[in-house]
């Protein structure tokens, strides 16, 4: 198995078989486009060290044209703030995701995720993050 289909795999048991941004039991092969790995960061501006790994991967619904993984692709900004996509230049270990469950997270590159305190989630906002 490839590092990206390894990560795909930890990001689902991470995520618990949902959709890191609306939640839908992705866990039903039928569905399809049931699910898809998402690079947080682009492939090609990742720096390698990171590119495949669990902190920059995320599982979402639809593929890259439908779905939230769709949505991630169609509304940038949006998916920035989100910590869904992480600008060119910027650590995916150092950009937390917000999740479905209204948590902010710090995906690490062990395959575990680490909820922000309290204080990190005010310093977050207050640099533009709602």
């Amino acid at each position: 198995m490839s590092e990206f289909e390894d990560s795909k795999r930890i990001a689902l048991e991470r995520q618990g078989w949902h959709c890191l941004r609306c939640g839908t039991n992705i866990h039903d092969p039928s569905r399809w486009p049931g699910r898809s790995g998402h690079h947080r960061q682009l492939r090609r501006a990742a720096d390698p060290d990171v590119r495949h790994s669990p902190a920059n991967i995320v599982e979402l619904c639809g593929s890259g044209t439908t779905g939230c993984h769709g949505w991630v692709h169609q509304h940038v900004a949006e998916a920035e703030r989100l910590g869904l996509i992480v600008p060119f230049g910027a650590d995916p270990r150092d950009v937390p995701v917000f999740d479905w469950e209204g948590r902010w997270l710090r995906l690490n590159k062990d395959g575990t995720a680490t909820p922000l305190t309290q204080t990190e989630i005010i310093l977050l906002r207050t640099k533009g993050n709602k």
